[in-house]
């Protein structure tokens, strides 16, 4: 038995959660918390939540907390219209059905008109983040023998499609599109969901990774996960952080190499004009809601595994307390991060230009409380999964100064994330995601391509 998990049993269905000895477990999400059990190891929890995933659970590994729910309460599948009302009536209904402390966790889509995917556990463990123990996992082998991947749209259309965005940029259209492109990939064998997430909780230890059920079986749903480095809201009580990431540089194993190209990034005139974009819209969606809300003057670095990025953390302290994180996380979606500006003609622009629906890619993924705390992540280096079919999802913003072959290869550097976690690093894939190839042929032929229509 694993001495670390405290189960709570509510009539009629089961709650269980997982209550450490750990200080951090104390603030706003468990308040009230029960008592620790003796001995017990904070660190061997969250990695006993990782072990025991299921394909048809629920994960969310934040650098602030893991969860894990099993099975479903209820599930819901709201359009922005209806979300905040329908999700505050399942919270209601879950503790009227004897949970202690509901949740709805999943996945909210980029166009917020779609149905969202929401659910209330009908089981939740909770231990702390995994913290530095995340890099004590070993990479485990996922198995998928030789893929054959497909990129949408070809690299030649992606670059023509940031032609056409500089053209608009030109006729004052638009000062920022966000443009995204995809690869597909059949493996030999079905994905093994568990060896997945284990890699991706080794190789970005400090982000939000995600694992979330779309199917309605439980034998092999679809499944979106990925590891995403940017918090698009969290609410603590009555405390806000928002975390906004735009502008980045690849990483280089050189480590001379990878200080200039930081140090370059913090330094570009054009980055931080993309960066302040976002930050802009960002504070303006969080101010009417905040008594107060502290910007930075400038933004930091931080980076992951393949990338370094622009960073501002934004702390505001909330005005009324019924508005939740969802409410918040609402409010801020699309971001310039994942969107453009402004916003609608951005919105317009991503739809006349990319060749595939985004679906829940560059949406938000996390969770929400009966009291309103929670956690919203913007839902990037990710990718959907049935069984041994994959399509993984990139993009790059695109503002005046930037250039086809550097957006290419930005996008193709995101997708690392996904391939190296699935162990994918041959040929034929990089062919497939470089820029190398396509730098010179991207005009003379562009619409010679195989993109599919959109669905």
């Amino acid at each position: 038995m694993f001495l670390n998990i405290v189960k709570i049993i509510s009539l009629p269905l089961a709650f269980q959660r997982a209550v450490p000895r750990h200080p951090d477990i104390r603030k706003g999400l468990m308040n009230p918390i029960l008592p620790p059990m003796p001995g017990a190891s904070t660190d061997a929890a969250a990695l006993h939540l990782v072990d025991i995933y299921a394909h048809s659970d629920i994960l969310f590994a934040s650098p602030h907390i893991t969860l894990l729910g099993r099975g479903v309460f209820k599930a819901i599948t709201p359009t922005a219209n209806t979300l905040s009302r329908d999700v505050n009536a399942l919270l209601i209904s879950a503790r009227q059905a004897g949970h202690e402390y509901p949740i709805v966790a999943g996945a909210i889509p980029f166009d917020s008109t779609q149905p969202a995917c929401l659910i209330a556990p009908a089981q939740l463990d909770v231990a702390p983040a995994l913290g530095a123990q995340a890099g004590t996992l070993s990479e485990r082998a996922l198995g998928m023998g030789e893929c054959m991947p497909k990129p949408v749209p070809v690299p030649q259309r992606y670059c023509q499609g940031v032609d056409d965005a500089l053209a608009r940029f030109a006729r004052k259209e638009l000062d920022k599109v966000v443009l995204s492109r995809a690869l597909d990939i059949e493996a030999n064998a079905d994905i093994d969901m568990s060896a997945l997430l284990n890699n991706l909780l080794r190789q970005n230890p400090h982000g939000y990774t995600f694992a979330i059920p779309l199917g309605n079986k439980t034998d092999y749903p679809h499944v979106f996960t990925g590891a995403s480095p940017e918090l698009l809201v969290r609410r603590e009580g009555n405390r806000v952080i928002a975390n906004p990431l735009a502008g980045s540089a690849a990483r280089s194993t050189d480590i001379a190499e990878d200080e200039r190209r930081a140090a370059a990034l913090l330094s570009s005139t054009k980055d931080h004009h993309e960066h302040a974009i976002v930050i802009d819209a960002v504070s303006a969606a969080l101010r009417p809601f905040c008594t107060t809300l502290n910007v930075p003057e400038g933004p930091e670095l931080t980076s992951t595994e393949t990338l370094w990025h622009l960073s501002t953390t934004l702390v505001g302290e909330l005005k009324d307390p019924e508005t939740t994180s969802l409410d918040l996380a609402l409010a801020m979606h699309p971001t310039p991060a994942v969107c453009g500006h402004p916003t609608r003609q951005a919105f317009d622009a991503i739809g006349e230009i990319e060749p595939f629906e985004r679906g829940f890619f560059t949406g938000m993924v996390g969770w929400c409380d009966s009291e309103g705390n929670g956690e919203w992540a913007v839902a990037i280096r990710c990718a959907e999964i049935k069984q041994r079919r994959m399509r993984l999802y990139a993009g790059a913003g695109v503002v005046s100064g930037s250039t086809p072959e550097k957006e290419l290869a930005e996008t193709g550097t995101k997708l690392r994330t996904m391939l190296n976690a699935m162990g994918i690093k041959d040929a034929d894939v990089n062919s497939a995601i470089e820029v190398s190839q396509h730098t010179n042929a991207y005009k003379d032929d562009a619409r010679k391509d195989n993109a599919p229509e959109k669905a």
